[in-house]
């Protein structure tokens, strides 16, 4: 594990922190067996409320991680007495102290990265109700912990608009689905391309394989090999680093196939094949906890809802690449009545539906 702290001090303290980090520049992050040899510097100064992050992979990703910490740079611009800390590169394993670790130095509130981090979280949200945790998931649960914050990711709304858009571009008939595990969310997505394809009344065969990692490119191309194969002429994928190997397959393989990603741009990748990204801002979520967190509300439940990019959490990237402009007024019309609730996604994740 890599990790990194960046401290927003009181005018004061600007003099002796500009020192440290001319001092510091040049070194390497300490890895995992040095961290426990570290002391996490404890709150100073005067602010409304101080706000740890820890992730689980490189904010360098471009992907998931690099988005948590995309989040706390914008809320640390929007807060003028915030103060801000992150961890990235944390296994399961060595969370709970790491999250210990901010408790102690004094934090206020904790956001855990990654659904993998929940459990030990509400561990410590029972021993520390002082503190408030932020959570990110898939279902709400019926009983919530008062001082934690859950973050409905709402990750099936967006699949919507990008099997409507599979669904119009594939010239095959035949569209596929890369997942890395089958999770709630996965089955969310699935069924929301299917939904897509039934109101379009579209004559279109989705197929669907999972690789069994999130990260893994070698299974990834695999997979996508497989669906190419299968005549699939438009995948959706809903993994991530494990996207490096799609975009192997689709620029090696002699036939046309196009590309949907998550979370973030990758448009620089394969971009003769790639056509759009669900997109995630996590910064406007994370700023409205921030906001109620100051006013007195440790808790509560909060639904990263879709919309238009700079106005929602989630959204579809436009315009669509590699496409033209009818089906780019036409997605985005779908994209509309989506966020405006003209079209009803229908949020259904215990089982994949027929299609």
């Amino acid at each position: 594990m890599k990790r990194k702290l960046f401290y927003f001090f009181a005018v004061a303290l600007v003099a002796l922190l500009v020192f440290n980090l001319v001092g510091c520049g040049g070194q390497e992050e300490p890895v995992a067996e040095e961290i426990e040899e570290e002391e996490t510097e404890p709150v100073e100064g005067d602010h409304a409320i101080s706000l740890a992050t820890v992730m689980p992979g490189s904010i360098q990703d471009a992907d998931y991680n690099m988005l948590g910490y995309a989040a706390i740079q914008k809320i640390e611009g929007m807060f003028q007495d915030i103060q801000i800390g992150y961890s990235e590169r944390v296994a399961v394993p060595d969370v709970k102290r790491v999250m210990q670790e901010y408790i102690d130095a004094g934090f206020d509130a904790i956001w855990v990265h990654g659904s993998q981090f929940n459990s030990a979280a509400f561990e410590l949200a029972e021993e520390f109700p002082e503190v408030s945790f932020i959570v990110e998931i898939d279902i709400a649960p019926e009983e919530r912990s008062p001082n934690v914050w859950y973050l409905d990711r709402n990750f099936y709304t967006g699949f919507y608009v990008l099997g409507a858009l599979a669904a119009t571009v594939t010239e095959t008939s035949n569209i596929g689905y890369i997942g890395g595990l089958e999770t709630p969310f996965s089955r969310g997505e699935l069924n929301a391309i299917i939904q897509a394809i039934n109101d379009l009344e579209a004559d279109v065969k989705l197929h669907y394989v999972y690789v069994g990692d999130f990260n893994d490119p070698l299974g990834t191309r695999q997979s996508a090999e497989g669906l190419i194969a299968e005549e699939c002429d438009v995948i959706i994928s809903s993994v991530n680093e494990g996207n490096f190997g799609l975009f192997n397959a689709v620029e090696e393989t002699d036939k046309n196939v196009f590309i949907t990603t998550k979370y973030t741009d990758k448009s620089s990748h394969a971009p003769d094949n790639y056509l759009t990204t669900d997109g995630f801002d996590f910064s406007h979520p994370i700023s409205t906890v921030v906001e109620r967190i100051i006013s007195g509300e440790k808790g509560g439940l909060l639904e990263l809802k879709y919309g238009m990019e700079g106005e929602a959490a989630r959204y579809t990237i436009f315009p669509i690449l590699n496409v033209g402009d009818e089906v780019n007024d036409l997605i985005k019309q779908i994209a509309q009545d989506v966020a405006d609730g003209t079209i009803e996604v229908i949020k259904e994740m215990d089982e994949v539906m027929p299609h």
